[in-house]
């Protein structure tokens, strides 16, 4: 259920006032603070581009429980205090078609309905050129039946059905490298096209400790052929967070982790031509910039 009162509150946002709010390009309908009705809708923006994403306040009268959909799918929001207010994310994937979208959002009990409307903008991240070692590109038929079972791995384990939120604040970085492979990037890789980098490749010596942005539970643990020794924590609220060629994992499938838990340390493991992490998000499905989304929280987390 995308949320309501039974999702507690946050316990960074909870008593911050509305107008504390902070937001890039902090936008609300039509411009102004415009009330439809018995529904307030304020967007971080109107416009988010492919692999980015937004943020919404939906404010209503107490007692009225949202419900949100965006591009076809819930949003899972967090009240801000005595039902008052409802925040959430809203994610763009990066092949997600340019166009105007709409945000709907519906009352319970009352069953009123209203919508935002938003624009989805093509953003062309660059290009990334690299060799590698033909064995890690082509590989052979038996290795290829791996990376195939890994994908279907990967791709189950990215569409479980989300639980209600576990976060209650700002996300936080998993380390503070320094960005060394942007997100989104197209790749070509010995002079053949690739997929779009998905995550951020955080510079960091071997061993460096990484943590858990927030608190979550492990749905993944393993070792991949392309992504190395790998873990991916559900946050809850379909939001998920991925870290790639681990030296080590400190962390089992199932275990409840807290924000800032160290669950592993950094490796060069899989497909990787030296110690790195390669952190990624998930916010609804979409393969969103994850540096972009804890930089939204921590501003939305502001007292």
């Amino acid at each position: 259920m995308p949320c309501g009162k039974g999702f507690g509150g946050l316990t960074a946002w909870k008593r911050m006032p509305v107008a504390a709010m902070v937001l890039p390009a902090l936008f609300l309908i039509s411009g102004e603070s415009k009330a439809l009705s018995d529904i307030e809708i304020v967007l971080s923006s109107s416009r988010i581009a492919q692999g980015e994403c937004g943020t919404v306040l939906v404010r209503t009268e107490k007692g009225k429980q949202p419900y949100v959909r965006w591009l076809g799918g819930p949003v899972f929001l967090v009240p801000e205090s005595e039902g008052k207010g409802w925040y959430g994310f809203l994610g763009v994937d990066l092949s997600a078609d340019p166009g105007k979208a709409y945000l709907e959002v519906d009352l319970s009990p009352s069953g009123e309905k209203q919508r935002a409307e938003l624009t989805v903008v093509a953003k062309d991240w660059g290009v990334r050129v690299l060799t590698l070692p033909k064995a890690m590109v082509e590989p052979d038929k038996k290795t290829m039946d791996r990376v195939k079972k890994e994908s279907r791995i990967m791709e189950e384990t990215l569409k479980t059905p989300s639980s209600a939120p576990r976060w209650n604040g700002p996300f936080k970085r998993p380390l503070e490298g320094e960005v060394v492979g942007p997100f989104g990037r197209r790749s070509i890789i010995n002079e053949l096209p690739r997929s779009p980098h998905s995550g951020v490749d955080l510079r960091a010596a071997k061993g460096t400790p990484v943590q858990s942005i927030h608190n979550g539970k492990v749905v993944l643990v393993g070792e991949h052929f392309f992504s190395g020794k790998s873990v991916v924590i559900d946050h809850g609220g379909a939001i998920q967070s991925m870290y790639f060629h681990l030296e080590k994992i400190l962390v089992e499938k199932g275990e409840e982790v807290a924000g800032g838990q160290v669950i592993g340390l950094v490796g060069a493991t899989g497909r990787a031509t030296g110690p790195h992490l390669h952190f990624g998000m998930r916010v609804n499905g979409a393969r969103v910039d994850p540096m972009q989304v804890i930089l939204l929280s921590e501003q939305m987390g502001r007292p």
